[in-house]
């Protein structure tokens, strides 16, 4: 039976014990993470307008969203998340995302916007420098988020095209569980959200991230993270123009994944054979939940549920993280290898989505070619 999330207070978190693991395992507390968080906010010269903490009946794990007062996009605010965890089960995760004022939901950035670390070794210490880098950078995340969601609002999208875009978040990049998708279903025939651009890619996306409010806390900023990725990639988005400073960061982080690479065991198996590996167990083991209706407050937003999970031994955990590291470092090589050949000018809907010859590139009203 689904049990909704728990909407937990500060001091709820703070109280939740620590966790007793093995010597090699590195305790992030949620109570380290607030406190990081606060402080890189504050000397930035953010002011925090709102604090929100869900997290799975024990607290063991949590995530936060802090609504920031800063920006002039009237439906945007800037948003600083993070999700943590006590059991094994996800690793520290940190970014820079927007609230959309309209209906609360949220955005995280695609690409660059977030960072996940083993709770190993040095991870604490990594944290604080992680925390404040994120926050460094806030203002460009922000301006991409505010720029992508324009161009958004210029690409129409109907009841066809919606279906196909489902179709892919659902069953190739598996980021809505049935009942998410059902939920999406009944916003595009019933939308409880009124867009102010009705039809296009933006009311879209609103009715994704009205469902991923139903994304365990474990998944929660991944599955938006995969989203905002999938969609700005498929519909090559401009990029805003970033600072050295905002370089220098992406490449010290790209150097740090290739010198963690160097000091890799050479009898571990090779990096594509081993997520190959992993996402076929994921499917082996995937087993559809039941439907269930799914409750609204009265302002019209889903009451986020999810199915309690069993605990998982520290083996799986091992291998899950495993797994976690290994498409983060190819998604991170990837991205280093496109920058210098990176092509900002006229959008081309490529890739599994793309447009006619005569079609109105311009006007955002692509068609999809998988009739």
């Amino acid at each position: 039976m689904p049990r909704k999330i728990k909407s937990y207070g500060r001091a709820d978190l703070i109280g939740v014990a620590l966790p007793n693991h093995a010597d090699s395992y590195t305790v992030i507390s949620h109570e380290s993470v607030m406190d990081l968080s606060n402080t890189a906010l504050m000397d930035a010269g953010f002011n925090i307008k709102s604090e929100n903490y869900r997290a799975t009946h024990d607290g063991n794990i949590a995530s936060a969203i802090y609504t920031l007062d800063f920006g002039d996009d009237p439906e945007l605010s800037m948003m600083f998340a993070w999700s943590n965890s006590y059991n094994k089960q996800m690793r520290f995760k940190c970014g820079i995302g927007a609230i959309h004022t309209a209906n609360f939901t949220s955005l995280v950035c695609g690409d660059m916007g977030s960072w996940a670390r083993k709770h190993t070794g040095s991870a604490d210490t990594e944290t604080k420098e992680t925390i404040e880098q994120q926050v460094k950078l806030a203002k460009v995340y922000y301006e991409q988020l505010c720029s992508d969601k324009e161009a958004m609002k210029k690409i129409s999208l109907d009841l066809r095209k919606q279906s196909q875009i489902l179709g892919m978040l659902f069953a190739e990049h598996d980021i809505l569980t049935t009942e998410q998708a059902s939920l999406i279903k009944q916003q595009m025939n019933r939308p409880t959200f009124k867009c102010s651009e009705p039809g296009t890619l933006w009311e879209f996306y609103n009715f994704v991230t009205i469902a991923l409010q139903q994304s365990h806390p474990k998944t929660w900023m991944e599955d938006q993270r995969v989203l905002h990725w999938f969609i700005s990639d498929t519909f090559k988005f401009d990029k805003v123009d970033v600072t050295e400073t905002a370089t220098d960061i992406i490449v010290d982080a790209v150097a740090q994944i290739e010198s963690e690479e160097e000091t890799v065991d050479p009898a571990q198996v090779d990096l594509e054979d081993s997520i190959a590996e992993i996402e076929a167990e994921a499917i082996e083991d995937n087993v559809e939940p039941e439907l269930v209706d799914v409750e609204f407050e009265d302002d019209g937003r889903p009451v986020p549920t999810y199915d309690e999970e069993d605990e998982i031994t520290d083996a799986e955990a091992a291998e899950l993280l495993k797994g976690q590291e290994a498409v983060d470092q190819q998604m991170a090589q990837e991205h280093a290898a496109e920058q210098p050949e990176e092509d900002l000018g006229e959008a081309d809907f490529d890739l599994a989505l793309v447009s006619d010859d005569d079609e109105d590139v311009e006007s955002g009203d692509i068609d999809f070619d998988f009739a």
